[in-house]
């Protein structure tokens, strides 16, 4: 003690001095030193030629990593090897970011960014991104000698990572985080290591690319911008998931928010009919305040709503706006279109305008009257000189005539639905073949007549086509959209339409309808849409709409009763990889609408949900998505603490795509309940019961809108089957009944 208190007494009369030269040596450090400055960011893009990492980078002891075709890849076959950026010097507080390359991984190999190396890279918090024979997931491991691994936190089940799928690792404090697309994914705490550098690490000799690290910060920030010019609803996204719709001019937000140091990238999904929108300063890094300058720019679109010829006008080729195919042009014969190939095909494609892939074209039935096997009709997605098309023919069929619809690739006619026996048709029937999406149908006069499935082509333009010298008069054509045929009435009143649409898989997909006949009576009338578990008609847990009606749902409650169907099992989710399956969009901008316009009686009906299982789930997503759309949901007995895109293997993947759409879009989290919350915290708005197949998962649920203020009921658990005639739906639409009495 008196050997300390001896040195003490004799620095006092120093102190002031000391410190006056620290702190110009720190000084003097900074200044002719930067080179040992903290970093708050660098980056590495490997675009250089074959070989090591370079200077800025160390190889851990195991071995470093080699730039290969301008990505950084593992050199050990079957073992571990690494490179921690040294070029800058970092704090505690870090986080390491790659993006997974097209050369996808192989075996047990993994790769993946790390924090905190040290020791030769024998110490780190590393993040793995691990093929697993087939079966992708992301880990987050501390390694602590060169056989020692302990895992940190719970596997993810990530499957396959699209290139540009970027993965970060974070350690802040104690906490260390594993991030896909700036969504955490693993989360622990640990004390075990501080200081060190960011890096990367592999096992095997897989690939990533474009590398960015440096001080980390653990608050997260929104994306955000402008929108000008827009007439009508532009569908946006950001990474690839996020989905937003904007229907006005002025500022928007993403709900998702971002944490500082993730990419960001604002893309175009869906443009308003008629219009094209752009982006500008979409793409960036999240830094250390909210994106607001992201600006969409929508104009008037070049490609063509409608055109028309009603070939009034001297004999000859039909002029400039068209253009022959190559087996041969048509002609007009006394002011109207005619095959100019006696036992042969002829026609032509509209070439004087722009279309964009859904497009329709028209024709009508002439008074000449057609012989034998000739045939005429309206061809759309003409392309390759009229080689590729999809051709609707009035076919004579030696005094059989009928309607048929073909797919023509080079020398094959294939036909696409079935044959519909029309007999002759009088002068003046129009003709029209529509595509939208994957879907084509042939109308007669308006009504359907055959509608199918047509995957094959996209692009081209309207057009003719005719077998033999027959003639059509009065061409249209046009862009084509959402349309809904009706078809029939069964005998319990439920009327059934064929709906296209390009959000809703290939071929037309069925549309039921039960209305009111004898409604109660002061009773409002509204909507309620029945949402399936089961592609198709599949009723193997029953059917929704017949509990319903046998309810008389439609009369006591003065409702009518909407239920659609879709291509597949349904999650009514978006999906970004696959234009044909977006189920959200189809309720909630095209069916929805519809409804509205055609079988509203009040102009006031509310839209309430009802559904179980993977459309209870669903249902959550699309009330508190869009509360001005969607008024009330009841929803009973579904997965709500469903963690990953593909935890029902490929059903649930295939409506959600990715599972970074899920996680951003989907997933029922505290951020998604809390950044969709507001419109729910004064009303009741939301039912929800359970039996044991979903009960831990109801209660879960239950917590969390309880916690973050929602208005909702739950129900007491029933020990009854996972179906929709098990007895539970009477509590729910009595339920409905009263929340929409407070609504009114």
């Amino acid at each position: 003690m008196a050997r300390i208190d001896t040195l003490t007494s004799r620095s006092k009369g120093y102190w002031p001095l000391r410190l006056l030269v620290v702190f110009t040596l720190l000084l003097v450090s900074l200044v002719i030193l930067p080179q040992y400055a903290l970093a708050a960011t660098a980056s590495d893009d490997f675009n250089r030629a074959n070989g090591s990492l370079g200077a800025n980078w160390t190889n851990i002891s195991d071995g470093g990593l080699a730039i290969v075709s301008q990505a950084a890849a593992g050199t050990a076959s079957a073992g571990v090897s690494g490179d921690i950026r040294t070029g800058e010097s970092y704090t505690g507080n870090q986080y390491s970011q790659v993006q997974v390359t097209s050369a996808q991984l192989t075996g047990g190999q993994w790769i993946g960014p790390m924090v905190r190396a040290q020791n030769g890279g024998l110490n780190a918090y590393v993040g793995i991104y691990y093929w697993n024979n087939g079966s992708p997931n992301l880990e987050l491991f501390e390694r602590s000698g060169v056989n020692s691994w302990t895992q940190l936190g719970s596997t993810y089940n990530s499957g396959p990572l699209a290139a540009g799928t970027q993965l970060e690792v974070m350690a802040v404090g104690s906490t260390i985080s594993f991030l896909q697309n700036g969504v955490v994914r693993i989360s622990a705490t640990d004390t075990s290591l501080s200081g060190g550098a960011p890096g990367i690490m592999s096992y095997g000799t897989g690939q990533v690319d474009n590398w960015s690290g440096g001080t980390a910060n653990s608050a997260s920030y929104t994306v955000g911008g402008s929108v000008s010019g827009l007439s009508g609803t532009v569908v946006l996204q950001d990474n690839g998931g996020d989905t937003l719709s904007v229907s006005a001019n002025g500022t928007f937000t993403f709900a998702t928010a971002l944490v500082s140091g993730t990419a960001y990238s604002v893309t175009v999904r869906t443009n308003p009919t008629g219009q094209t929108c752009s982006v500008s300063n979409g793409s960036g890094t999240i830094g250390s305040a909210n994106v607001t300058n992201v600006t969409v720019t929508c104009t008037a679109s070049s490609t063509t709503t409608s055109a028309s010829d009603d070939f009034n006008r001297a004999d000859g080729s039909l002029g400039p706006n068209w253009t022959g195919i190559s087996d041969g042009g048509l002609a007009i014969v006394s002011q109207a279109v005619a095959g100019t190939a006696s036992a042969g095909v002829s026609g032509d494609s509209r070439t004087g305008e722009s279309y964009d892939s859904n497009q329709y074209s028209q024709i009508e039935v002439s008074a000449t009257q057609l012989t034998g096997n000739q045939w005429i009709g309206p061809a759309v997605r003409v392309q390759a000189g009229g080689q590729q098309a999809y051709v609707g023919i009035y076919n004579w069929n030696n005094g059989s005539p009928n309607l048929q619809v073909f797919e023509r690739n080079g020398g094959n006619w294939i036909q696409l639905g079935s044959t519909y026996n029309s007999g002759p048709l009088a002068a003046g029937t129009q003709l029209k073949l529509m595509v939208v999406g994957d879907t084509v149908a042939f109308l007669q006069n308006g009504v359907e007549r055959i509608a199918a499935a047509a995957t094959d082509l996209s692009g081209g333009a309207p057009g003719i086509f005719a077998n033999g010298i027959a003639q059509a008069d009065n061409w249209a054509g046009g862009r084509a959209g959402f349309e809904v045929h009706y078809l029939s009435t069964d005998a319990n009143g439920v009327a059934s339409y064929d709906v296209i649409s390009a959000n809703n898989g290939p071929g037309p997909q069925v549309l039921r309808v039960l209305k009111p006949t004898n409604p109660a009576a002061g009773m409002a009338h509204n909507f309620l849409f029945v949402l399936p578990v089961l592609a198709g008609l599949d009723n193997t847990y029953g059917d929704g709409l017949q509990v319903l009606q046998g309810l008389d749902a439609q009369d006591k409650d003065n409702l009518t009763i909407v239920e659609p169907t879709f291509s597949i099992d349904p999650w009514y989710a978006d999906n970004p990889t696959n234009p044909d399956l977006h189920e959200e969009t189809y309720l909630t901008q095209e069916l929805a609408p519809w409804v509205k316009a055609n079988l509203a009686t009040s102009g006031t009906e509310q839209n309430w949900l009802i559904g179980f299982s993977k459309s209870g789930i669903g249902g959550q997503d699309l009330i508190l998505k869009h509360p001005d759309i969607f008024t009330l949901a009841a929803t009973w007995d579904f997965p709500a603490d469903m963690s990953a895109y593909d935890q029902f293997g490929a059903d649930s993947a295939a409506s959600y795509g990715t599972d970074a759409n899920f996680q951003a879009n989907y997933r029922l989290t505290t951020a998604f309940v809390d950044a969709h919350k507001t419109p729910f915290l004064t009303n009741n708005r939301i039912w929800m019961g359970s039996s044991p197949t979903y009960g831990a998962d109801m209660a879960d649920y239950n917590a969390l809108l309880t916690a973050e203020g929602i208005v909702h009921t739950t129900a007491p658990q029933q020990s009854i089957a996972h179906r929709w005639d098990s007895g539970w739906v009477p509590t729910a639409l009595a339920a409905l009944h009263q929340d929409s009495i407070n609504m009114h």
